[in-house]
């Protein structure tokens, strides 16, 4: 709200923009009012107002994650399926393991670079930002632990590329949906 606030009233398109620390002022000056109305009906501090800006429910974040992952293990299935169609277990395994790490390196940077997008328009629906995320996007967990969600990508990548090459993916199956990940 007082982002809005200070955007109508000193923002680059609102006609009187006087720079960066007038917003930043007119913003802060926005929240503080903001924060001194929600603190005395809740019979609370002002900076437990402003502490629990802080506060993100673990459960959402867990499921904006897994349901990304769920959509993950999709694309990684079908990769890997392709890879393995390309270089047929029967035949030898050095070059699908080679193109099965190349692969993971790829699916695991587009999945993060694809996840933060995910993460960051869930979070925008959820807060009702209308594209307007500001300083919130870095509220959104997801660009804190882009490192760990590569890595664990990757893994998840080659436990499903593992688990097509141990079925012995026929080319007759490849387009098949019977199993998950099989």
């Amino acid at each position: 709200m007082a982002i809005r606030y200070a955007d109508k009233r000193v923002g680059k398109s609102s006609g009187n923009f006087k720079g960066a620390d007038e917003y930043r002022r007119t913003r802060e000056q926005c929240m503080t009012q903001l924060f001194e109305v929600i603190a005395k009906k809740h019979a609370i501090t002002q900076e437990q107002v402003r502490q629990s800006l802080l506060f993100r429910r673990t459960s959402l974040d867990i499921a904006v994650i897994v349901s990304f992952a769920v959509l993950y293990a999709f694309v990684a299935r079908f990769v890997a399926g392709r890879i393995w169609e390309a270089c047929p277990p029967g035949q030898g395994w050095i070059a699908g393991a080679a193109l099965v790490l190349l692969a993971s390196a790829v699916v695991g940077f587009l999945g993060v670079v694809t996840g933060e997008l995910w993460a960051l328009t869930i979070e925008g629906i959820r807060i009702g930002a209308g594209g307007h995320m500001s300083y919130r996007a870095n509220r959104v967990p997801w660009a804190h632990h882009r490192g760990e969600l590569f890595i664990s990508g990757m893994i998840l990548f080659w436990v499903i590329a593992a688990l097509r090459y141990r079925a012995g993916l026929r080319p007759t199956e490849s387009s098949s949906n019977a199993g998950l990940f099989i």
